[in-house]
């Protein structure tokens, strides 16, 4: 536009025809721009939408959706000999012989419900677990039968191994331990009376009863099976998991 201008001045030196000089300059640069393109008719794509298939999970659903920046994050301890739980829901399947069964993918015993954390809250979270765990004692954990369980939402049953007295009473102590950092941060404590156990099977939908009625039919067996293969065993940490980060705390 200045070069434009230039010229004009040096054609003439009338001041007001050098400004009708510049008021042409910025008339042709104006013409001279690209039209608006139209984008009316171009699908808009939101970046953060989550689309979930169950059929690439076997059918399950999520208990709740997926949201950016959201962080799922549960408190649990795992049974050292996975192994040995291998054997078991691999012999549990074949006595049960229940359509659709699978094992589940990773064993563990839950201290909280699935919580969901904000990223800034990840490491005060945890810290708070460090300084909660510094003073608790390591402890056997055992198991002494094979329950039924369903999920609130009636979406999954599993099958499962649920500990023994003594073990429920040490998990018990430390879930209320747990509970007072969940209040803390304002987060929903654990269930009332909880039932600790191991999750080995699981099968789509609500089909609690029908494998109560198997499990109670065969009980002798289960249990015998049960025995041979667990056995206690000292469990001397715990763990949390929030989204892909895991975290490890070591009891006294």
């Amino acid at each position: 536009m200045s070069g434009l201008i230039n010229i004009c001045a040096y054609g003439n030196d009338s001041e007001s025809e050098t400004d009708e000089c510049e008021i042409s300059a910025f008339t042709e640069l104006k013409r001279s721009r690209l039209p608006v393109p139209d984008l009316t008719n171009v699908p808009a794509v939101l970046t953060d939408q989550h689309f979930d298939d169950p059929q690439l999970h076997r059918g399950r659903k999520r208990t709740f959706p997926h949201v950016r920046g959201n962080w799922p994050t549960f408190v649990y301890v795992k049974y050292p000999d996975e192994e040995s739980l291998l054997l078991l829901a691999n012999k549990l399947k074949t006595l049960l012989d229940v359509k659709d069964s699978h094992i589940c993918d990773d064993f563990h015993l839950s201290l909280t419900k699935t919580l969901v954390l904000s990223y800034h809250t990840i490491t005060p979270f945890t810290q708070s677990l460090k300084e909660t765990f510094s003073d608790i004692e390591s402890f056997y954990l055992g198991f002494n039968s094979i329950e039924i369980y369903c999920n609130e939402e009636k979406t999954r049953t599993f099958i499962a191994l649920k500990v023994d007295y003594f073990s429920n009473k040490s998990l018990s102590g430390i879930v209320r331990k747990i509970d007072g950092v969940l209040e803390e941060f304002r987060l929903e404590k654990f269930y009332d009376d909880p039932s600790f156990h191991i999750s080995l099977l699981w099968i789509n939908g609500d089909e609690k009863e029908k494998l109560e009625a198997i499990i109670e039919n065969s009980n002798n067996v289960f249990s015998q099976e049960v025995g041979k293969i667990i056995k206690s065993i000292v469990i001397n940490k715990v763990n949390c998991k929030s989204g892909n980060k895991y975290f490890q705390y070591l009891l006294q």
